[in-house]
């Protein structure tokens, strides 16, 4: 009886009540390792004064070093992404238009894609990408998606229209793709993230903005299939992080990076950095491990040549450092080499290349036997 005048008295406090433990909940929610993380995290990022050197042992706890050899009649070109499905690695080269397929134990086995008119065939090498069993290659000069067996024997294409226009794109589980647009233009004034159908057609939004800021091309991608629920997604121009739940539709905006130095989504109105006399920032790369938010700065301003800058926010403790240099206090590894966008999860990876070894470790180079169809791919797992 009491329970009953309580809820006729006061149904709209209980409604109001119930709203915001809601609300509560939905913020607090754990993310997929168990791990609680704010709706919203600003991280304050002292890239002006950095500390000297950051040992690479304070937050990786491990490295595994793999050799990738092409046969004598091939070469790489230029690389872009590392991607494993768990059996085979891939390697992306936009400078020759192809992906290379190798076994584990780094063996060439294929390669995936070409330039042409035929059916299969395109006029440039976009983005690369995995699916269910299969290898996705984009070409935005005519808006087409191809789909490859991981053998090479090609499947079908996607077709979209001219006036779709993306940066990023992953592939879902039920076929579909999810799209990141990050440049923004009178023409296409439109950023942020959607849905296209295996049609070629926009289905829905996710996120959306139409403010107008500079955009600088990259090849390392700023979205990241954690598992068929989760997509990372990261804006480096305003070093936004969102994390994306398939299963629920939902996004949230889990972490920003605020950089005593204005990035280049404070130069509103400006749709390139041309001209631009102010001094500034721009997030090369950005890595979100389970720990950490790893993060690689230009620094520029009006002059010829910029400086760079390492950043790490450490989840756990929830403290951010910036740091000029990586000391390499790891055996295996006598050079950081050069980034390289990877799907491999909780890590860093570097790739070391025929011509940069030769130039600056000679003696290594000897040692290592490399020549221009081998790569070495370093892969620094993150403490967890």
């Amino acid at each position: 009886m009491i329970i009953q005048t309580y809820f006729h008295i006061d149904k709209t406090v209980l409604l109001f009540i119930h709203i915001i433990i809601m609300s509560l909940l939905m913020s607090c929610s754990p993310d997929k390792d168990g791990e609680k993380v704010e709706a919203e995290v600003s991280i304050s990022v002292n890239l002006s004064s950095p500390d000297k050197e950051m040992g690479l042992s304070e937050f990786i706890d491990s490295a595994t070093i793999v050799r990738l050899t092409l046969p004598d009649s091939l070469v790489f070109g230029m690389v872009r992404d590392f991607l494993t499905d768990g059996r085979y690695y891939y390697i992306s080269d936009p400078k020759q238009h192809v992906v290379f397929r190798f076994d584990r134990n780094g063996e060439y086995l294929n390669t995936i894609g070409r330039v042409g008119g035929g059916p299969g065939e395109y006029t440039r090498l976009g983005n690369c990408f995995l699916g269910d069993s299969c290898v996705f290659i984009d070409d935005l000069n005519i808006r087409r998606i191809f789909c490859y067996t991981p053998e090479g024997e090609f499947i079908r294409s996607v077709s979209f229209p001219f006036n779709t226009v993306y940066n990023e794109i992953v592939s879902l589980p039920n076929g579909d793709f999810l799209c990141q647009d990050l440049s923004c233009s009178e023409e296409f004034p439109e950023r942020g993230l959607w849905i296209m159908n295996d049609k070629g057609e926009k289905i829905s939004t996710i996120l959306e903005t139409k403010e107008i800021y500079p955009y600088i091309g990259r090849n390392y991608a700023t979205l990241f299939k954690e598992s068929d629920t989760i997509i990372r997604a990261y804006n480096p121009s305003s070093g936004e992080f969102y994390s994306f739940n398939w299963d629920n539709k939902t996004l949230r905006k889990t972490y920003q990076l605020q950089p005593d130095i204005r990035m280049l989504s404070d130069f509103k109105g400006h749709a390139v950095d041309n001209g631009l006399k102010a001094k500034r920032v721009d997030c090369i790369m950005a890595i979100e491990s389970r720990r950490y938010l790893f993060a690689f700065w230009g620094i520029f301003a009006d002059e010829p040549t910029g400086r760079s800058v390492y950043t790490l926010y450490d989840k756990q403790a929830k403290r951010s450092t910036s740091f000029s240099k990586l000391k390499l206090d790891f055996e295996q590894l006598f050079s950081l080499g050069a980034f390289i966008s990877s799907n491999i999860p909780n890590a860093l990876v570097t790739y070391l290349s025929d011509e940069y070894t030769q130039k600056l470790f000679p003696e290594e180079y000897k040692q290592a036997n490399m020549g221009d169809n081998v790569l070495v791919l370093q892969i620094m797992h993150f403490k967890p």
